[in-house]
């Protein structure tokens, strides 16, 4: 019975969607929340710990990100963003922040 080896590297590079239907999402994200659009960023650094495309939702609206490609987000999205990649772990060595420290700005 022959195994089939999977590389979890090659699965976290894998971008399961394409550029436009990320932008389709935005657009409809924007819409339903009414929001200014603003530009987000997530470095490289968070591709192991969050996947890519990073999903996440802000009032039940939900939106891929694409890591390490800058894309116009709804505003909540991307302050709930910013605190997402404040709290995320990326090391062995990083220590998990508490809740008052990463509502702390």
């Amino acid at each position: 019975m022959s195994e089939k080896v999977l590389n979890t590297k090659d699965v976290l590079r894998q971008n399961t969607k394409s550029q436009s239907e990320l932008e389709r999402e935005f657009e409809a994200a924007s819409r339903k929340m009414n929001a200014k659009m603003v530009d987000a960023f997530i470095p490289e650094a968070y591709r192991a710990t969050f996947g890519n495309p990073f999903e996440f939702s802000v009032n039940a609206v939900t939106i891929s990100v694409p890591i390490g490609e800058r894309v116009s987000i709804p505003e909540p999205h991307a302050k709930h963003l910013q605190i997402l990649m404040k709290g995320a772990v990326t090391s062995k060595n990083q220590k998990r922040l508490t809740p008052e420290e990463l509502y702390k700005d």
